[in-house]
């Protein structure tokens, strides 16, 4: 009864509101009730083994993947269900779609339970035609994304672009279906695996997990997407001893090559502002010379540290468990800024001009490694607790 009482006391408000146009709220005629059993299943996709569907409870989309009937009572389909399913739940990372539970589904049985994401798989993403900045974006999360792997002793052996979803609101990438991954932990289904096409010579016909494995399927995806940087996908897809040994030298030849690209066009700019500078003769004081030279600094300053990925990282860091050691090679990287902007613009100004200059700048460059130690800080003493409370 007082249930009753609610819902009619919610449709009466949705109908006042309805006639106040002042009053924020939602509009509408009915409540719709929040089921606990999944609703309004929808098969998204089949294959020989699997059946992946979407499904709402609880006022959400989720998405189930289970196998299919004739493979459901088969033990070593469904090791490999349960493989896929544990190994996600170690996981977590915003590139990498979340996993909440493994459970029996009523018309599709055991399925594993995932995050819904509203987008577009790669191929798809790649015929909209992005502009190349929008492509080398999801290049990076890509090779971010495969490095937590990494990180975690963890091969993922499917990369492709059906296995990598593009989200509509944002633009973000999220990668998927850990069926084929592998861990040097497990003993089960060690066998060769991958896409042809997409994984590497030596997985045709070793069931050894290795990380360079992805890099090969990496520098074939990065190919189609036309993201340009050739050497660095060529390095990618030659012989298992001769491309790249790890995510990190790949991400630090990645990062260069769009660092060497900033340059130039940041030399372009100063190059230009310099034949402005002498049309307009000594029209422009020394002091306004200062103030430009301090605002492009920023600029400079601001570009270098945000291209660490530092930022992102720390609030994307749940936890010091996740901790990745590249972090303090990447804050070196912002370190140097102030130093190589200043021997860029040093034939322009004096000793002393230089000074003022670098002493802006390095206060500039100062409050956002504060806020980046802050942010850490946080998240250290938070795990410290935790370390502590566990004892």
């Amino acid at each position: 009864m007082e249930i009753l009482l609610l819902l009619k006391d919610i449709t009466i408000f949705a109908g006042e509101m309805d006639n106040d146009n002042n009053t924020s709220g939602y509009i509408m005629d009915s409540f719709e009730g929040i089921e606990r059993m999944f609703t309004d299943v929808e098969i998204l996709s089949t294959s020989e083994m699997n059946i992946v569907a979407k499904a709402k409870r609880y006022g959400r989309w989720w998405l189930l993947k289970g196998l299919q009937k004739e493979k459901a009572q088969e033990t070593a389909y469904q090791q490999r269900l349960r493989k896929e399913f544990d190994l996600m739940m170690q996981l977590q990372h915003p590139n990498i779609v979340s996993v909440v539970g493994l459970e029996k589904v009523e018309g599709l049985g055991v399925c594993i339970v995932m995050e819904y994401v509203d987008g577009m798989t790669l191929k798809e993403w790649i015929v909209t035609s992005p502009e190349l900045t929008r492509k080398r974006k999801i290049a990076s999360e890509l090779i971010d994304v495969v490095g937590y792997l990494h990180s975690k002793g963890i091969v993922h052996r499917d990369l492709k672009p059906e296995n990598i979803l593009i989200s509509r609101n944002g633009e973000y990438l999220k990668l998927i279906d850990f069926g084929l991954a592998d861990s040097d932990s497990y003993a089960v289904l060690k066998q060769p695996a991958g896409t042809s096409g997409y994984m590497s010579p030596e997985q045709k016909v070793t069931a050894v997990a290795d990380v360079r494995n992805d890099i090969y399927s990496l520098g074939v995806i990065f190919s189609e997407m036309g993201i340009g940087y050739t050497s660095i996908i060529n390095r990618c897809k030659l012989p298992i001893d001769k491309r790249y040994q790890s995510i990190a030298e790949l991400e630090n030849d990645f990062s260069n090559k769009a660092t060497q690209k900033r340059r130039y066009l940041l030399f372009v700019a100063v190059v230009v502002f310099g034949v402005i500078a002498g049309i307009w003769g000594y029209s422009v004081s020394k002091q306004e010379q200062e103030n430009i030279a301090i605002d492009n600094g920023k600029a400079f300053v601001d570009k270098r540290m945000d291209d660490t990925g530092i930022s992102e990282f720390l609030d994307s860091l749940s936890s010091m468990k996740y901790y990745n050691p590249l972090f303090v090679e990447r804050l070196n990287d912002g370190m140097t800024a102030v130093d190589d902007y200043i021997e860029q613009i040093k034939s322009d100004f004096t000793e002393d001009e230089l000074d003022r200059i670098r002493e802006v700048l390095l206060f500039h460059q100062g409050e956002r490694q504060r806020a980046w130690a802050t942010k850490y800080n946080q998240i250290k003493e938070a795990y410290d607790r935790e370390v502590m409370q566990g004892d």
